[in-house]
């Protein structure tokens, strides 16, 4: 069988579980509208990349369309501004 490789941006941000508010990461795929958890990054991008795999495969046995990422180049960054007063949160 022939396989294709597709490349997905991955957001991986800092979480709290529901319920018992214990730390974890979860991570977001845009493109394709899909998210999950794990206690750690190492684990949260396994648990993502077993998401998409599923994802996409039922995708291509239902017959829909895949999306894939723009192609080009990207820059995700942060920035840090200065601001006129405090904020609470």
């Amino acid at each position: 069988m022939e396989k294709k490789v597709l490349n997905y941006r991955i957001v991986i941000v800092p979480d709290e579980r529901t319920g018992t508010n214990k730390p974890c990461y979860t991570a977001y795929v845009p493109v394709l509208g899909i998210a999950t958890d794990g206690d750690t990054i190492e684990e949260v991008l396994g648990n993502v990349k077993d998401a998409i795999r599923i994802f996409v495969t039922s995708l291509i046995e239902d017959g829909e369309n895949v999306p894939l990422e723009p192609v080009g180049e990207e820059l995700i960054t942060t920035a840090s501004v200065e601001i006129p007063q405090t904020i609470s949160n």
